[in-house]
């Protein structure tokens, strides 16, 4: 899919690739763990599903799945700015805060199928959005990982108690 080999992989990148039903699909990092080995890349599924190609612009206006009604203790220290944002975007979840469901790929398994990913861009997201979550599933098989990514996401979700909410609610701008 992209000319340009993916080498590296910081919080907020992009990437979409093309899934089972042949649409374009978009997965956002919000988290990386390279403190010692085996290192990962946690991601969070975004709504995008179309047969043209997102642009950054485009994916902003899409959804993730997550929860909001994780912890108000504020455990990862969100600045006033970030959280008041989250509340505005989603009034129905204040005091609480927005974790994301993660997919979590093993960076070894990750360099495997990165050819099938291609880089949008980079979001500049709300840190730790991934440790708010109250979910997680091992995303390290491309097989799986595209064959995932059709109608029974949605569904799959649901089953999870993940909702959708605004991707604008986590970006810092």
């Amino acid at each position: 899919m992209t000319t340009v080999k993916i080498k590296n992989i910081k919080q907020g990148d992009l990437f979409s690739f093309i899934a089972d039903d042949g649409k374009y699909k978009a997965l956002l990092c919000t988290g990386i763990y390279i403190d010692k080995s085996p290192n990962n890349f946690t991601f969070c599924a975004l709504t995008y599903s179309s047969y043209e190609k997102p642009t950054i612009e485009i994916t902003k206006e899409s959804s993730f799945f997550g929860v909001g009604d994780a912890t108000k203790n504020n455990i990862y220290k969100h600045s006033d700015e970030e959280l008041e944002k989250m509340w505005i975007i989603h009034p129905e979840i204040k005091p609480y805060i927005l974790g994301c469901y993660n997919f979590i790929i093993w960076r070894k398994d990750f360099m495997k199928f990165r050819d099938n990913f291609e880089f949008i861009g980079n979001l500049n997201v709300v840190n730790n959005i991934d440790k708010n979550g109250n979910g997680s599933v091992n995303a390290s098989n491309w097989e799986g990982l595209k064959n995932l990514f059709n109608e029974k996401l949605y569904e799959i979700m649901s089953q999870r108690d993940q909702k959708i909410f605004k991707l604008k609610s986590i970006i810092k701008e």
